[in-house]
């Protein structure tokens, strides 16, 4: 955003919107740190005001962020209207737990998979994963399969050497009952999850490469 917020037209904006926004409306939108943070600093506040402007600046007409983004997308949305701008469409995706167990995935900490991330690199970063035996709360190849494996299919496929026990197919409560109970291993698990990935993202790898 360096290229455009030093611009005067954009820090007008800024000062307008701060003169709509109450500060009460203002800290609802701030990150989750600084909301617990009982004498927080005043850029801290104008933050997500800024944000605002950026989708301005930017010509955002779909703003894409995770549910931590909704109360400064919804700033937007009642606001920039009232300062002659256009109003983005916005999306909400949920909050995962990063790949090593941290409390979401994030670029900056390399704990995420990213959608065009190639075979080796999700492959990689699957078998380095969090994945504690037995545990459901907070395991981040649970997440994966609830908020993508489920959702698109019935089953997840894990394929097994015959000695191990030969390839198995589970449905959701079969897989939380069976690695719940310590009969599937986690690296069974990450195997799983890894291969659905690798086929659920090969359109958006092709494209990536063709284009």
């Amino acid at each position: 955003g360096s290229s455009f917020q030093l611009e005067p037209d954009y820090t007008d904006k800024v000062y307008k919107l701060a003169t709509m926004t109450t500060l009460k409306r203002a800290r609802r939108s701030m990150d989750q740190v600084s909301r617990a943070d009982d004498n927080p600093k005043v850029a801290s506040v104008i933050y997500p005001i800024m944000q605002t402007v950026d989708m301005a600046a930017l010509e955002v007409d779909i703003a894409l962020g995770g549910m931590e983004q909704r109360k400064i997308q919804m700033l937007a949305r009642e606001n920039l209207e009232k300062i002659g701008e256009n109003v983005p469409v916005c999306i909400h995706t949920p909050l995962l737990h990063g790949l090593d167990g941290d409390a979401k995935m994030s670029s900056s900490k390399g704990n995420y998979i990213a959608v065009d991330d190639s075979v080796e690199e999700i492959t990689k970063k699957i078998n380095k994963s969090y994945c504690p035996q037995g545990e459901i709360e907070d395991n981040p190849m649970i997440e994966i399969a609830e908020t993508f494996v489920y959702p698109n299919q019935d089953t997840l496929l894990i394929k097994r050497p015959e000695k191990f026990g030969g390839d198995i197919e589970l449905t959701h409560d079969e897989l939380i009952k069976e690695f719940s109970e310590g009969n599937l291993h986690p690296m069974d698990l990450k195997n799983g999850i890894k291969d659905f990935l690798i086929e659920f993202f090969a359109p958006v790898r092709k494209y990536m490469e063709e284009n």
